[in-house]
């Protein structure tokens, strides 16, 4: 399995980045990176991608990262509709390919035997919780003010990776708790409404409400109604910067009987109100087949790293 480091002593370089929408047959085009990786998170697939000869069947919640100076194009035509976040961005180190069997990466990663401020991040994974990454990919698409004299956005993509780090090396383990949590949580997900209990949850997984309470805790960080809420409120923040719903819409699809209720939980938890919320985080650049835009290299880029070509054509 082929890995990629990511050295986080300075910030990664946010480039450019969008979200793509094109309705099927669709394919994507001839391109090569000289410089600069792209992430690419997949809403609605299958987006059918070859980087070099590795050919890739992106599916939704999955993530792939284009490496720089390397082609890469659709292979086959989409059928339907396609949908997925990209992110351009320069690390200002010389990174390395590492190709390592997955649980190798994983024990070793958790004994912490790399003390360097350096990650790895498979170039292909499945995105478990993807609400938080997609939220995250929001917030950096969103920032536009280009008189900052700190560029948040390099933060932002350094933070994206690190909690994509932590999301891939965090993923569930096959111990009878970790498999019953994770069973528990995906159940919530699928059945979570206004009226769910922790009695209701407890007695599903044929538990006393206490010890899944305790179990939760150890496994998780939060109790089993913590982490309920927490469910409802990722909803909400999808819904948010997902759709136009009127906010007392968004709080029914969420699960909360009480809009007044959503809002002081929602504040409580983000920092903002959801009206504040969308307003911050949905000015996002959105583009389509006809759209592909190509900027030059910012600058502030060129300027903290020395070895990377001009961007953009295909070499002869």
């Amino acid at each position: 399995m082929l890995f990629s480091t990511f050295t986080l002593e300075k910030t990664l370089l946010y480039y450019k980045g969008g979200e793509f929408v094109a309705h099927g047959p669709w394919r994507h085009r001839r391109m090569y990176h000289k410089g600069d990786y792209e992430l690419i998170l997949c809403i609605k697939g299958p987006v059918y991608l070859q980087i070099n000869d590795q050919r890739y069947t992106l599916q939704p919640h999955e993530v792939l990262i284009v490496p720089p100076f390397t082609t890469f194009y659709g292979y086959q035509d989409s059928p339907n509709d396609v949908d997925f976040y990209w992110l351009h961005f320069f690390s200002q180190h010389k990174e390395d390919a590492v190709n390592s069997d997955e649980d190798v990466m994983t024990a070793e990663v958790k004994a912490k035997q790399s003390k360097k401020r350096k990650i790895f991040l498979p170039m292909y994974f499945k995105l478990h919780d993807y609400e938080e990454a997609t939220i995250l990919i929001h917030q950096i698409l969103s920032i536009h003010n280009e008189l900052s004299f700190i560029e948040e956005r390099d933060y932002l993509v350094s933070a994206l990776l690190i909690q994509l780090y932590k999301s891939y090396f965090n993923r569930p383990d096959a111990s009878e708790d970790s498999t019953r949590i994770n069973y528990m949580k995906e159940w919530i997900r699928a059945n979570m409404s206004s009226t769910l209990t922790v009695a209701e949850i407890a007695d599903r997984v044929h538990l006393n409400p206490d010890y899944l309470t305790r179990l939760f805790k150890r496994c998780t960080g939060m109790t089993t109604l913590q982490y309920l809420n927490h469910v409802k409120i990722e909803v909400a923040t999808l819904l948010l910067v997902r759709t136009e719903m009127p906010i007392k819409q968004v709080a029914d699809n969420s699960y909360f009987n009480d809009p007044k209720v959503f809002m002081r939980r929602f504040k409580s938890e983000m920092g903002l109100s959801p009206s504040e919320y969308r307003k911050s985080y949905n000015l996002i650049h959105l583009n389509n087949p006809h759209v592909d835009p190509q900027i030059p290299i910012p600058k502030r880029i060129a300027d903290s790293i020395d070895y990377i070509p001009e961007n953009g054509d295909i070499p002869e």
